[in-house]
């Protein structure tokens, strides 16, 4: 397909974003007496936090003008999937009643060029993403070159994921830090030579990274951050909730680059118990889609359909083989706020910047945390409500414009 036809049937189908409607939030009913006087502090009050509690919420902070990633969506996440080699894109798509806008297909480095998977995603209007590892032998060089111009050919954009880690203690690509570096800067400069509309994206090997992770090549060479989100089950359920241990994770990474969820997955059969468990995977996913909308630098979501048991797994984390799983997948991306075309011009404009701190509503009222009054240098104000062992200010005592968003269900502070 010609550029400017493809081009010609992408600007057809590039949805309209619009921002999120902010509204107060609706009055919360509290069950019976939660509060008391505190000694000396006269202005404050105590909140214990019990059956009905404070709901506790993301905040998010406006900065007027900030230059995003290659391909970052100005206020949206892009859908994505990770597929069996069974499974074609537009059946998947079929499935679950949703067009989406990235597709993985993982490769090495001495493989030919998957062009016919290429091409099924230009006739889905997507974007491919390379999950690319080492070639067999050391003749890596003129390989990448040859990948690299095959890749160009297309003059399409697509992602490469560069030597991911995987998640055993010893790297998948078995280089050393140092090694690992000189490979990954190597390789963007040969594809901004033969494929500039490629982002190059850095797998971080699991969610207790940091930008000092001795693997991170550097922040002028990444231009997004992948990092797994597969929630595995036990005996007693899920091991870990992973929204929270990637709120950990996202506040070191939103400042420098773009982030993907690569993949994310939610097992509804372990090994561990050996029990079918479609309900309570059906409730995590709509909760995790829900809750990711809170992290306005996440990007891109890719669901890992491919993971599954016949992967040698512990866990099954796909969805397309049970119905109760679909119908969750596709209620929970339904919101306009997942998107399923890529912007590519989305380059400069106001961002929304997750707080390190969260709010809580409570009877119909925002409260933010004093920490984040201090990151937005806002002079807390006298009275103060403590809630668990943080204080807090009630958002009608800041001179700021502050509403509640409840597609994100996040506090936003202009």
């Amino acid at each position: 397909m010609k550029k400017g036809t493809y081009m010609f049937f992408l600007m057809l189908t590039i949805l309209s974003l619009t921002a999120c409607v902010t509204t107060n939030p609706a009055p919360i009913v509290r069950g019976g007496p939660h509060t008391r006087s505190v000694g000396a502090a006269q202005d404050a009050v105590v909140y214990t936090v019990g059956e009905n509690r404070p709901i506790q919420v993301p905040v998010l902070r406006s900065i007027p003008s900030a230059i995003r990633g290659i391909y970052e969506p100005t206020d949206s996440i892009y859908l994505g999937a990770w597929l069996a080699p069974d499974m074609s894109i537009r059946d998947f798509n079929d499935k679950v009643g949703q067009r989406h806008a990235v597709f993985v297909h993982e490769m090495h480095i001495d493989d030919e060029v998957p062009a016919n998977w290429v091409l099924q995603c230009i006739a889905a209007l997507a974007t491919p993403l390379i999950m690319l590892h080492p070639a067999a032998n050391d003749a890596e060089d003129a390989m990448l070159a040859r990948l690299a111009q095959n890749l160009g050919a297309f003059d399409l954009p697509m992602f490469v994921a560069f030597y991911p880690h995987g998640t055993g203690a010893v790297p998948a690509h078995g280089l050393t830090p140092a090694e690992y570096s000189i490979a990954f800067r190597y390789a963007r400069a040969v594809f901004l030579r033969y494929a500039p509309h490629v982002a190059f994206v850095w797998v971080a090997p699991s969610l207790q990274s940091t930008i000092r992770n001795p693997f991170f090549p550097g922040s002028d060479v990444v231009d997004w951050v992948g990092v797994p989100l597969l929630s595995y089950r036990n005996s007693d359920g899920f091991a870990a909730d992973i929204i929270a241990d990637f709120a950990q994770f996202y506040q070191t990474f939103q400042a420098h680059h773009p982030i993907m969820a690569l993949p994310l997955g939610v097992s509804h059969f372990s090994r561990a118990d050996h029990v079918y468990q479609l309900e309570a995977a059906s409730a995590e996913i709509t909760r995790i889609y829900r809750e990711l909308m809170g992290f306005p630098r996440l990007g891109l979501v890719i669901y890992a359909d491919a993971f599954g048991i016949g992967r040698g797994m512990q866990d099954d984390f796909s969805i397309t083989l049970e119905d109760q799983l679909i119908k969750a997948y596709s209620a929970a991306i339904s919101t306009r706020h997942f998107a399923i075309q890529l912007e590519q011009n989305a380059r400069q404009g106001p961002r929304w910047v997750r707080s390190a701190s969260t709010g809580y509503l409570w009877e119909g009222q925002i409260f933010i945390n004093t920490n984040t009054l201090d990151e937005l240098s806002i002079t807390v104000p006298r009275n103060i409500t403590e809630i668990g062992d943080h204080s807090f200010v009630d958002a009608d005592r800041i001179t700021r414009s502050i509403s509640f968003c409840n597609m994100r269900h996040a506090v936003l502070i202009e």
